[in-house]
């Protein structure tokens, strides 16, 4: 195997380790970002809702006035998206592991072995 080709092989093998590396960090921090939220900065997702006096009624499409949404409706509502954003956020960063974990684990094995077998 000439030299050039060692290199390329040793670059691609530490690269890949790195890209592995990165989306294994990514999927940590995003796994604390949602842990803190959850237990430690508990408003950091909360609803906020401002009352600008009266509201114009809502209507259909009939032109019938529809009646207007409550607050608990609203809190309600937002923490479903809360929630469903978390799931989301999870199984990303999820997803991300499954695919860094191996993805580093291979190559860096990999570029163990190499050096091994070279000295």
């Amino acid at each position: 195997m000439s030299e050039k080709t060692k290199l390329i092989r040793t670059v691609y093998l530490y690269l890949f380790s790195l890209v592995g590396l990165v989306l294994i960090i990514i999927s940590g921090v995003r796994f604390i970002d949602m842990g803190l939220k959850a237990w430690v900065f508990t408003e950091a997702e909360s609803y906020v809702s401002y009352d600008y006096g009266p509201y114009e009624p809502y209507y259909d499409k009939e032109g019938k006035v529809v009646e207007k949404i409550t607050e608990e409706e609203k809190i309600e509502a937002h923490n479903k998206q809360v929630k469903q954003r978390r799931s989301a956020d999870a199984a990303n960063a999820l997803a991300q592991l499954f695919v860094g974990l191996p993805l580093y684990l291979y190559h860096w094995r990999m570029a163990a072995k190499k050096k091994e077998e070279e000295s």
